[in-house]
């Protein structure tokens, strides 16, 4: 019936509200170990998989390819989930890929950094307040900068957000029953079934990328297909105005009935021309 998306902060009890909210809906909860382990399977090597995944990368890494590639992985994997559908998805920036879905339903939980550094302890078996303080901030840094650097998405707006949930004033049994609640009242088969035609749009543009990137070794780099009611619209940055007209000429012809229309920045180097 819907799509439920979640971001947390450690020790909000996050995880705890996502897994009950898939109960009461009977709904299929995935966590990080489901989508790590789907990543995975589809070809990218773990070690990789553990560079970028809802971290801070390094300076070079930032700029390296297999950010893209990581990135490509994980929307394939999101989309493929949402597919699915009746699906509870925590962390991963699944919120941004299916912002637009009409039966998406992205919820932020908040708490006070004492009742996280409670939680954190009791969770993670800490002795010391100081020692969960010290892993929380870690925690909260590394994910910030996951979504600037991957995303370029200010974590601390809520842009795309639906609902944030302060879960220290709140039990998380409650929320879990309000959030239910609202879904099983609002979500109707129409919404549901836009959703799904959404869904379906999402994972075209998704192929088409793939099959610009890997299969034509085209080089864009930030490479975003929009699709919607056969129009492809691209975006992103290249040096050639060639490589814009070839990705217009592949998707031309293998994807008959659809318009494309590029919005790609063809960015000239010249640091090899002569004066």
């Amino acid at each position: 019936m819907a799509i439920v998306t979640l971001t947390r902060q450690s020790g909000s009890f996050g995880d705890e509200i996502g897994m009950l909210i898939a109960r009461r809906l009977g709904y299929t909860f995935f966590d990080k170990h489901e989508i790590e382990r789907r990543i995975i399977a589809k070809g990218l090597p773990k070690e990789e998989f553990i560079k970028y995944d809802e971290r801070k990368p390094t300076f070079l890494a930032r700029y390296a390819k297999n950010r893209d590639r990581y990135l490509n992985f994980l929307s394939s994997v999101v989309l493929e989930i949402a597919k699915e559908g009746n699906c509870v998805i925590i962390g991963r920036g699944a919120f941004l890929f299916l912002r637009d879905v009409p039966n998406h339903i992205a919820l932020r939980f908040v708490a006070p950094f004492e009742e996280r550094i409670k939680h954190m302890m009791e969770l993670k078996n800490i002795e010391t307040e100081k020692a969960a303080q010290l892993l929380l901030e870690k925690s909260d840094k590394r994910k910030v900068a996951f979504y600037k650097s991957c995303f370029k998405y200010d974590l601390n707006s809520y842009d795309f957000i639906h609902a944030s949930i302060n879960t220290g004033m709140i039990h998380p049994d409650m929320v879990a029953e309000m959030v239910a609640a609202g879904i099983n009242n609002n979500i109707t088969p129409e919404i549901e079934e836009a959703g799904k035609q959404r869904v379906g749009e999402l994972i075209l543009a998704q192929e088409m990328a793939n099959k610009l990137i890997f299969e034509h070794g085209l080089h864009i780099d930030e490479l975003w297909v929009i699709v919607r009611d056969k129009n492809i619209t691209l975006h992103g940055v290249t040096s050639f105005h060639a490589t814009v007209e070839r990705a217009e000429t592949i998707l031309e012809s293998e994807y008959s009935g659809y318009k494309v229309v590029s919005e790609i920045k063809c960015v000239q180097d010249n640091r090899f021309s002569k004066a």
